[in-house]
């Protein structure tokens, strides 16, 4: 692994273990470039575009979903700009989602995360998922907008 390839997958532990498993958006500005682009589920419609609206959309869900336990990185790797982190993660429903009322279950959640990093920062994030508990709960929202 180069040096680059090294830092690279620090960045991406680090925005994995803090951002998403701790919900402290305040490293947004350090580990995400101010145009990151990412694909995740949290927005169906289409790519979140830039540090602001990700930081938001994701400050929505850690609002209603925050850590139950801590997230489990699975695997991860580097290679040139790209960093891969695969890990579970444990949110408890504690408030209201999109119309749906809060459940209390810790749903676990199944991740992987594919980073491209530039200069030390984030500047696009592919998210896949196998969040079956999660997609069933949000169902009445998701399958509208996912299903016209």
């Amino acid at each position: 692994m180069t040096d680059v390839e090294a830092q690279n997958l620090a960045i991406a532990h680090r925005f994995v273990t803090q951002f998403l498993g701790k919900g402290d958006v305040s490293i947004a500005t350090e580990l995400l470039d101010k145009n990151v682009q990412v694909t995740t589920g949290l927005k169906p419609s289409g790519p979140i575009n830039g540090i602001e609206e990700y930081t938001q959309v994701f400050s929505d869900f850690y609002a209603a979903f925050p850590d139950g336990k801590p997230l489990v990185i699975e695997d991860s790797f580097a290679a040139g700009d790209r960093a891969v982190v695969r890990f579970k993660s444990f949110q408890q429903h504690v408030k209201d989602y999109f119309g749906i009322p809060k459940s209390a279950r810790v749903i676990t959640f199944h991740e992987t995360h594919v980073m491209r990093i530039i200069n030390g920062k984030i500047v696009e994030n592919i998210v896949s998922a196998t969040n079956l508990e999660f997609e069933m709960l949000m169902a009445p929202v998701l399958a509208p907008l996912i299903l016209t």
